[in-house]
């Protein structure tokens, strides 16, 4: 009997093994490391993933979580506690209530649904005191400014919301140390900038015309550098971040990068820099020296893995919450890139079974603990 018994276990646990998360490679797992959470084209859903210490993902026991339509970017609170995801074809944003221990996201205010925003949002962000949501509207051309309950993680709409900004804004970055945001103006080749007020506030200040077609941006953890990505000219510019809010060229800027540069990230020690090439289908990894770009040997790696024939098309990217891996959306081929990156060099390499196939084709990333 006890032989019966010992044979039906193992039985089960092979069978549990081999259970598919319903993510192409990815199998069931129970959270490891960390999270990672994706949205994209394909599913009006959030995906969530448990990153494993060897890098692969795994999906968590409940996968997937519904949001408005259609999802595309994603804001983590500096709490760790909240995730606000921009919803561009319903014109809201959704938030959700991070449940550190199973991965779980639980919508917050659910008797009152998604919040109103401006038209066509496309990007959210979080101030440095996690008082303030901001989501830039790409089709109203402006800033809705949200402030948020920090215990519930509700978020009202402040005074004078919502703020204008220039034509043809693409992407948003709020300073993780200081009161400014940027923005991106695409084909104009153009950045502006803004104060956030006590109140939440926004005031024009002095912006920069680097040129090029100015698509993602990023600034370093430290609050010292701005970079951005300028898909036309591959390659990424790089400033020094003002006590004012301005913005100063860095010596040696724009630095050289694969074809069509659409993101840029960087790592949690602002010792290294990556950027999605959408063109080359491959991420560019530099190191970082006052602000100054160097591409680290090896560079750029492939994203779209082995015998794959689609364009991988990377478009989003992200460090994971320990600083040990790296995962990129590739668009095109509806799958996550994951790489190891090695401490001191910055150098990449492929995580075993990656890229992971999914549902959606993926267009942001956001990863915690």
């Amino acid at each position: 009997m006890k032989a019966l018994i010992l044979s039906l276990t193992l039985l089960l646990a092979i069978a549990l093994a081999g259970c598919g998360g319903g993510y192409g490679n990815t199998t069931i797992v129970s959270p490891g490391i960390s999270y990672l959470y994706a949205v994209g084209q394909g599913s009006n859903t959030i995906n969530g993933f448990g990153v494993r210490t060897d890098g692969q993902l795994g999906a968590l026991a409940i996968a997937t979580f519904p949001t408005s339509p259609i999802p595309v970017s994603m804001a983590l609170h500096t709490s760790k506690n909240f995730l606000y995801v921009a919803n561009s074809t319903s014109n809201a944003v959704s938030g959700f209530a991070l449940d550190h221990t199973t991965g779980d996201l639980t919508p917050v205010g659910a008797a009152l649904g998604p919040t109103p925003v401006g038209t066509n949002p496309v990007s959210v962000g979080v101030n440095s005191g996690g008082q303030f949501l901001f989501v830039l509207n790409q089709g109203s051309t402006n800033i809705s400014v949200l402030s948020i309950d920090g215990t519930r993680g509700l978020v009202t709409q402040i005074g004078g919301s919502p703020f204008p900004v220039p034509a043809g804004p693409q992407s948003m970055v709020v300073s993780p140390t200081a009161a400014f945001l940027y923005v991106s103006h695409g084909a104009s080749g153009t950045i502006s900038a803004y104060s956030i007020s006590s109140s939440g506030a926004l005031t024009p200040i002095a912006g920069t015309t680097p040129g090029g077609t100015i698509t993602g941006l990023t600034i370093d953890p430290k609050g010292q550098f701005l970079y951005a990505a300028d898909s036309a000219g591959n390659q990424v510019f790089a400033f020094s971040v003002q006590s004012s809010g301005a913005l100063t060229p860095v010596g040696g800027s724009p630095f050289a990068a694969g074809t069509q540069p659409v993101a840029v990230a960087v790592d949690s020690t602002s010792s290294f820099l990556y950027s999605a090439n959408e063109g080359s289908n491959d991420v560019s990894a530099f190191k970082i020296s006052s602000g100054a770009l160097t591409q680290v040997s090896g560079s750029p790696y492939a994203t779209a893995g082995s015998g794959v024939v689609t364009a991988a098309q990377p478009v989003a990217l992200t460090v994971d919450a320990t600083n040990a891996f790296l995962y990129v959306a590739n668009q095109g081929s509806r799958s996550i890139a994951a790489f190891t990156i090695t401490a001191t060099s910055g150098a990449l390499t492929a995580v075993t079974n990656a890229p992971f196939g999914q549902g959606i084709a993926p267009t942001a990333l956001v990863s915690t603990k």
